[in-house]
């Protein structure tokens, strides 16, 4: 059965442990931990080991907190220790089949480890029935879970979870239009040694649309692809980087974002969706350039907000325009690069401006979960060879406001029966060799009944957009954008919410305005030095802008 242990709080000296829960299915043993307070990566920046007394004796393998572990696991170091048969082996993930989630800094975290592994069945010379178990903070001090020496007792159940239903590649609905989103590794389709694992994935999926990543030689791709359906034209775009849109549709547009590490492209689907659906496909910066990529999600959300408000983009497009953000972000390190995308939650204000919500309802885009096809895990990535266990590294983010999802999923043929398999014309070991990235499916559901144009009402709100300069001493320029005619006030006030000036009150065309302020108040006074609100309201808004007047 599922064994939860809560901690007590406050007895760390760093991380505090909140929970630890533990179940299983037929493969692997689940491990579910949960702190008090912070957020922490586990496959790096820390000193989190874990033990396993895989036998349930403490005469067995290395003596510590009351039990005999056969395994010692050092998160940080991404290595461990194997304690069998009075020898004492290095271990990597690979020898676990250690599958951690998520793969982005976080306060909660699910671990997975094989019931078959070798540390855990002593070389298949043993089942692992009974174990024993606990995590410590630090190697020598530091939070324990469980306090209490011994460990947790946990007793393997094969009924406590029933095996996952197997996801049918096809498309719910035939009409469905089906993106595909894909690193092939170092120009993988066109590797001689590689390509026919590429065709026979493709063929099986049977994409509208395909977003490569580390591909560039957009010409010889678009001829492969050709032939391998040669009953479609298919249209292709490249923007000088390793980043290929590949298209049943005609590409109407296409550009490379300022940050040349996205790109854009407004596909023809009118008479499918009702609109025409615009394709972001990103390759950001791998690896610990945390930094650096979290410069170009900032980046690439503050020129979508100048787009999508002011229609400053690359090119124009209609507002309310359905939009898909797919490709391999590499987030492996801090979660605001995610929030970044999928929220507005830009973190260099005063370098890229204000934060926005991305969809056109004014609300966070999707982040969906998208589920191997035989197995419960979510990773895209994979390389045996590398100490950093599989993870998330690619990413679906879409406008739940002009479109619905049917099927998406992560192709894995390696999980896969083999009549599921041969159906599909799918060979085993396709995925595992094309690529180190597995490929993402998204479906968009085109409903005949649904009239995608008509089927949302969007807010046509207006936009406080970046004041500048911000902080000031002189005069500072307060900017609106007015997506329609709209009647409001716009006011200074103080941080106890008392008005200050009033800039506008009444109504105002389709446009963008400035409304400067030079730190007088109503009566024509100077005020102090300090921080202030602009204030935008009416009887449905209220929206408000910190800024610093500095003298």
């Amino acid at each position: 059965m599922p064994v939860a242990y809560t901690d007590e709080e406050g007895d760390a000296v760093n991380a505090d442990f909140a929970a630890l829960k533990i179940s299983n299915d037929n493969e692997f043993i689940f491990i579910y931990i949960e702190f008090f307070h912070g957020e922490f990566l586990m496959q790096d920046w820390n000193d989190f080991h874990l033990y396993i007394d895989s036998d349930n004796n403490d005469l067995t393998g290395s003596s510590v907190h009351g039990l005999g572990a056969e395994l010692k696991w050092n998160f940080g170091s991404r290595s461990g220790l194997a304690y069998l048969e009075d020898q004492q082996i290095v271990i990597y993930q690979n020898d676990l089949s250690l599958r951690i989630a998520p793969t982005i800094t976080s306060s909660q975290f699910e671990i997975a480890i094989s019931r078959n592994s070798f540390p855990l069945t002593n070389y298949g010379s043993q089942t692992v029935n009974n174990f024993r178990i606990f995590i410590s903070e630090l190697d020598f001090g530091g939070d324990l879970i469980p306090e209490e020496s011994g460990g947790i007792l946990y007793s393997i159940d094969n009924e406590v979870v029933p095996p996952v239903e197997p996801i049918s590649i096809e498309k719910l609905n035939e009409n469905d239009i089906r993106l595909v989103s894909y690193n092939t590794w170092n120009e993988g389709i066109l590797d001689s040694e590689r390509q026919d694992h590429f065709k026979r994935i493709l063929q099986a999926l049977d994409p509208d649309v395909i977003l490569l990543q580390e591909h560039s030689d957009w010409n010889q791709i678009n001829n492969v692809i050709q032939s391998w359906f040669p009953d479609v034209i298919w249209n292709t775009s490249w923007t000088y980087r390793d980043l290929v849109v590949i298209s049943r549709f005609s590409i109407i547009n296409d550009a490379l974002m300022d940050s040349e590490r996205t790109m854009v492209a407004l596909l023809h689907t009118e008479n499918e969706l009702g609109k025409n659906l615009l394709v972001f496909n990103s390759h950001l910066s791998c690896c610990d350039n945390n930094e650096e990529r979290q410069k170009q999600v900032d980046q690439f959300s503050a020129e979508w907000r100048d787009w999508k408000i002011n229609g400053s983009g690359p090119f124009e497009i209609d507002y309310g325009t359905p939009f898909v953000h797919v490709g391999d972000f590499n987030f492996v390190g801090y979660r605001q690069q995610v929030e970044t995308i999928r929220i507005g939650d830009i973190e260099d204000e005063e370098q890229y401006g204000n934060d926005f919500f991305p969809d056109w309802d004014s609300t966070a885009i999707i982040d969906p979960f998208l589920r191997h096809t035989g197995i419960r895990m979510g990773y895209t990535w994979r390389k045996d060879a590398s100490s950093f266990n599989p993870g998330k590294l690619d990413y679906v983010f879409y406008s739940d406001a002009t479109i619905d999802t049917g099927k998406h999923y992560v192709l894995n043929t390696l999980c896969m029966e083999d009549s599921t398999l041969n159906y599909y014309g799918l060979q085993v070991d396709d995925t595992q060799e094309a690529s180190d990235h597995l490929p993402l499916v998204f479906d968009i559901t085109v409903d005949g009944n649904l009239d995608l144009k008509e089927k949302h009402n969007f807010p046509k709100q207006p936009m406080l957009n970046q004041s500048y300069p911000n902080p000031f001493n002189v005069k500072i320029q307060i900017t609106l954008s007015l997506l329609s005619s709209y009647t409001f006030e716009l006011c200074i006030v103080d941080l106890k919410g008392a008005r200050i000036k009033t800039l506008h009150k009444g109504k105002k065309s389709k446009g963008t305005y400035n409304f400067p302020w030079d730190g007088r108040d109503g009566k024509g006074n100077y005020v102090g030095s300090g921080v202030y609100f602009v204030l935008l309201q009416n009887e449905i808004i209220s929206k408000s802008q910190k800024i610093i007047l500095l003298k």
